[in-house]
């Protein structure tokens, strides 16, 4: 017991100081990503025109050159794990207004499209399934495609600009959208289609105007399902519907900064960017935590690929969350139960003595890195053979309190 309390004094205090960790820092600098699956994200960057891939949760990554060499990529979007789309443009180099395509998940791409439209860049896409899209320009139209980006046909919005684009379970579509007034005045929009964009029904409309007026350009819509739907934008604007769509509650979050990045794992359970950092929600949005990030970035974008794997896009790079973001407090584990794991030392399966039923386990190195995450309905033995050899310690946790720990010694 007492090298127990030895070894957990030198390895929570970084367990606890850090709930998301840097996994990627690259000459070029990421504009938006996208999260296929646990495993699979793609990095669009500025200017050079590569796309990146890993496919083992950011160990490693591959990238492919496009022909847009001096555009940046704006947003990203897969309606299917092989079936991509990316969207952007440059105001200074040689292709304006880009669509570009992937049938392999992400490690090639074609140009479906560039310098066919006036203006400079596209600024969101998003589809439906693999054929079936929209993409907004930067000065307010919105295309619409049924045929893989073959063709466009062009959904007029009265000139007015789409911030963002998205669909519910249902494939009922919804853009947030800005007006311009003057340099004082703006008109801020939700807009609802139940028939692929032919018509549109505002659902939420909100007014700055004035020279003190507070913008509240809309940056992100996220629905959970067809019925509980979030979005966020500027000075800490975050709002909330509780039925599919039609009316929208407002609530501003402190510091009020620009909020750009949005996700949530269940209704209740959801991520933001907010003062530089990132913000988790336990209960729908009604109190918030800060999440520590290691090293500190400027986050601007968040997705996850399941209740605990999620990544997010930070000026520094990307980083990586194994647990949700869930923090386990020194005294927390201090005051849970010290399970029985046997054998030990073990080279492949390790058996833990609990009889708790849906728990979440997870296993830390001696440097306080998330090495292993998973959640049990029933617990069954570990697979730690992929694990190099060494001292680890197990976090057996219910929701999200820690009730178990053990140390062992993996072998080769």
């Amino acid at each position: 017991m007492k090298t127990l309390i030895i070894f957990l004094t030198i390895l929570i205090p970084t367990l606890c100081n850090s709930q998301w960790s840097g996994i990627r820092f690259h000459g070029d600098q990421e504009s938006v990503i996208e999260v296929i699956n646990k495993d699979t994200i793609i990095a669009a960057t500025n200017w050079d025109g590569r796309i990146h891939r890993s496919t083992d949760g950011g160990q490693t990554w591959s990238f492919y050159q496009t022909i847009f060499t001096t555009s940046w990529f704006s947003d990203i979007h897969f309606p299917t794990k092989s079936v991509g789309y990316t969207c952007g443009g440059t105001a200074f180099g040689n292709h304006t207004k880009i669509i570009a395509k992937t049938l392999d998940g992400g490690q090639t791409w074609l140009s479906i499209t560039a310098n066919a439209f006036l203006g400079y860049s596209f600024s969101n896409i998003h589809f439906i399934n693999a054929d079936t899209g929209f993409v907004a320009h930067e000065e307010g139209d919105l295309l619409f495609t049924v045929d893989g980006g073959n063709s466009f046909s062009n959904i007029s919005t009265q000139g007015v600009a789409v911030t963002d684009i998205v669909s519910k379970p249902n494939k009922e579509l919804f853009i947030a959208r800005r007006k311009y007034i003057s340099s004082t005045s703006n008109i801020y929009f939700i807009d609802k289609s139940t028939d692929l964009g032919n018509s549109w029904t505002t659902v939420y409309t909100d007014t700055m105007s004035g020279l003190n007026g507070v913008s509240h350009y809309i940056h992100k819509l996220f629905f959970v399902n067809n019925t509980i739907g979030y979005a966020v934008g500027d000075n800490g604007l975050f709002l909330k519907t509780n039925d599919g769509g039609t009316t929208w509650t407002t609530t501003l979050i402190s510091p009020y900064t620009n909020l750009t990045g949005l996700h949530f794992t269940s209704p209740n359970v959801g991520y933001i960017n907010n003062a530089g950092g990132i913000y988790r929600t336990e209960d729908g949005g009604l109190s918030w935590t800060v999440q520590k990030i290691t090293p500190l970035t400027i986050i601007s974008q968040v997705q996850f690929a399941n209740d605990t794997i999620g990544y997010a896009l930070g000026s520094q790079g990307i980083y990586k969350t194994t647990n949700g973001g869930i923090i386990l407090s020194l005294n927390e584990i201090a005051k849970a139960t010290h399970f029985n794991s046997y054998p030990n030392p073990t080279s492949n399966l390790l058996n833990i003595d609990c009889t708790e039923k849906n728990v979440s386990v997870s296993i830390f190195n001696v440097v306080g890195q998330n090495v292993f995450q998973k959640n049990y309905h029933v617990l069954s033995p570990l697979q730690v053979g992929q694990l190099p050899a060494g001292v680890y310690q197990v976090v057996i946790s219910k929701d999200n309190i820690a009730i178990g720990t053990s140390r062992f010694v993996k072998t080769d």
